[in-house]
């Protein structure tokens, strides 16, 4: 009898471990044919802004790369976390991702009830951009430096704001930034649901000033539209030399973080790393691509060499750190 319930025992443990191994075999074709269907790459921001370019510029290299459409949906709403929290809830299986930056890591910091978990619920697959900001106004204003504005500022206190690609997201914080450092307490945020509606506001003299990225702001400068006061950035870009950096002008609270302001693409948490290698290599050969390098470069951008998953990560670290003592210098309450 004892014999008999060991010769059972082995023939169940038999057949559950030929069965895991047959799932397992099932399961490695379907990981080695990935893609195999469209791709949906997130931008939780509205379309015109950098994220939106950066997103479309990774969705036409995949789709070509990959041979299935990859498409870009944009879901604006509260800095960012409307899109992030609707890819920390898609499935882990690699065919929505997200286009994240600075408010992937600042959210944390900036909201109190997030409806997922900012360390937790994404995966990186790679940096993709570094941007500079650029500090802008109206061009037929006349003002040319950040003294004048800052002058303008005091003398018309109930007058002056600056506008912003949504509360929390990082040309919110570049603003809230520059009114601690200069002491504009009068300084009026007014935000908005990405970049292009930011930028608007300001050429239309709804709104005062703003900082947004080079990507986006640089084309208004050498359009005629606006007037660069500034750069956030390590050093002046080669597009506007004769702009001096906010360090240089003595705003040193920006020199905490560098860069200030960047793209990268993540998967949720849970994707298979077959599918996660797979979309690191693809992006490693655009990053190293040198049309794409000349595109990034030319609107006064930096293009971030490939990375490790374990540099990726320590990037994240880092950045979260930069944010947290700038969001409590700066004063800024968690929403």
């Amino acid at each position: 009898m004892q014999q008999k319930r060991s010769f059972n025992f082995l023939k169940k443990w038999l057949g559950v471990g030929l069965s895991s191994g047959l799932t397992a075999l099932a399961a490695s074709p379907a990981l080695a044919a990935y893609p195999d269907k469209p791709i949906s790459i997130v931008v939780p921001f509205a379309p015109g802004g950098s994220t939106d370019q950066i997103g479309r510029m990774i969705a036409q290299h995949f789709s070509k790369e990959f041979g299935v459409p990859v498409v870009v949906e944009n879901k604006p709403g509260a800095a960012g976390t409307v899109g992030n929290g609707y890819v920390a809830r898609a499935k882990s299986d690699g065919y929505t991702l997200l286009i994240g930056g600075s408010d992937i890591v600042a959210s944390q910091y900036l909201y109190k009830d997030l409806p997922y978990d900012p360390e937790k619920a994404f995966a990186p697959i790679g940096v993709v951009s570094e941007f500079p900001f650029l500090m802008l106004v109206e061009k037929s204003r006349g003002i040319t430096t950040v003294q004048e504005l800052v002058d303008y500022a005091k003398k018309n206190p109930d007058k002056i704001s600056f506008s912003s690609a949504g509360m929390g997201n990082s040309t919110h914080l570049a603003g809230e930034a520059f009114k601690h450092a200069a002491s504009l307490d009068s300084l009026v945020h007014v935000p908005y649901n990405g970049s292009a509606p930011a930028l608007a506001a300001v050429i239309s003299g709804q709104v005062d000033t703003v900082f947004d990225t080079a990507i986006t702001a640089a084309p208004l400068v050498t359009g005629g539209k606006a007037n660069a006061l500034g750069v956030v950035a390590q050093k002046r870009l080669p597009l506007f030399p004769d702009v001096p950096t906010m360090s240089e002008l003595g705003y040193k609270e920006f020199d905490q973080l560098a860069p200030w302001s960047w793209k990268g693409l993540f998967a949720p948490s849970g994707t298979p790393e077959e599918i996660l290698e797979k979309l690191q290599r693809s992006l490693a050969g655009l990053l190293e691509d040198t049309e794409f390098q000349k595109r990034i470069e030319a609107t006064a951008s930096l293009v971030v060499p490939p990375q490790s998953t374990a540099k990726a990560q320590q990037f994240l670290v880092d950045q979260r750190k930069g944010w947290k003592k700038m969001i409590s210098d700066a004063n800024i309450q968690a929403m």
